[in-house]
């Protein structure tokens, strides 16, 4: 009974930002837990906004080029965060990939608000969140496959609330995970219940 009541709350918000919000479901099998992000939405995106310069660096790296655009981009948010990168991009090579495009503050360039609205948003639900075990965070929130929330939810039906799932946060998810990283991994974990939602921007125990 409690998986079921709680993965029906899962599908009731995933439900709701994909048909009222605009967002997309997600697939967990497009993850990588090991480098903390969803790889094919990465490049599906350069290739979408950015095709000259993918076809540039296409000539000269060819196949591998996908491979080491994402080893790239994973060491560079390492070092500058998760935000810095959504922000400004990545160097590749001596050129800037972007890995988002913000909305312009007027629609006279029709090109930049064309660029913005390639922006793809993920809702992926039970998301792989340790390398070395197959535990899951209940959902990750993604940004051109770039994670900037988790999310545990619980459901009053099982006997629980945000408070189990704060707990779950401090006992069950390793701060050192690539996807539970200071600022090098998801930007805020939200603990959620149906009538209560809290959140922190560090995992530390």
């Amino acid at each position: 009974m409690k998986a079921t009541t709680e993965k029906a709350f899962e599908a009731y918000i995933e439900e709701n930002m994909s048909e009222k919000r605009g967002w997309n479901a997600g697939s967990n099998l497009l993850w990588d837990k090991q480098k903390a992000l969803f790889p094919d939405y990465v490049i599906d995106f350069i290739k979408a906004t950015q095709s000259n310069l993918w076809q540039q660096m296409e000539k000269l790296h060819g196949a591998e080029l996908a491979g080491k655009l994402i080893d790239t981009l994973v060491k560079e948010r390492s070092t500058k965060g998760t935000l810095y990168i959504i922000r400004h991009g990545f160097k590749f090579y001596g050129k800037t990939f972007k890995l988002a495009f913000f909305k312009p503050a007027h629609g006279l360039v029709p090109e930049t608000l064309a660029l913005f609205n390639e922006n793809h948003l993920h809702v992926t639900r039970q998301v792989p969140c340790h390398p070395a075990d197959g535990s899951t965070v209940d959902m990750v929130l993604s940004l051109n496959g770039i994670p900037f929330a988790t999310m545990e939810i619980k459901n009053p039906f099982t006997g629980q609330s945000w408070k189990n799932a704060v707990y779950q946060y401090k006992t069950d998810r390793d701060p050192r995970a690539p996807l539970f990283l200071f600022k090098k991994g998801a930007v805020v974990h939200f603990a959620v219940d149906p009538d209560e939602v809290h959140m922190a921007t560090r995992l530390n125990g």
